[in-house]
């Protein structure tokens, strides 16, 4: 068994995805003022990004509204790092924080 770590498209990613090649300029600040909502992030298709949860609480992503839990698709936790590959032909990213005034940042990959 290997422990080399994979995106959720099979890609070999970075050790605890902290350690990515970013695309400079590309992060982009994530906020949630209270729970239960839905919110999105414009997404390039196709391409790989790196999410990091700030100190406030943990978030859900999809590529449809989050308010419905079959739409869930990722989740990042207090203070953790996940990446997350982009479906093709989808341009928007769906998130919702896990607390009030959840924060967390997006970089692209190269």
């Amino acid at each position: 068994m290997s422990n080399v770590p994979y995106d959720n498209a099979g890609n070999i990613a970075a050790p605890g995805a902290v350690n990515a090649d970013p695309v400079l300029a590309s992060g982009q600040t994530m906020t949630d003022a209270a729970i239960g909502g839905d919110h999105t992030v414009t997404v390039v298709a196709g391409a790989r990004y790196a999410f990091t949860a700030g100190l406030t609480g943990g978030f859900i992503f999809g590529i449809a509204a989050v308010t419905t839990a079959a739409n869930i698709v990722w989740a990042c936790g207090l203070n953790d790092t996940i990446m997350i590959k982009i479906p093709q032909g989808y341009t928007s990213l769906h998130y919702a924080g896990l607390v009030n005034n959840a924060a967390g940042y997006l970089r692209r990959l190269n």
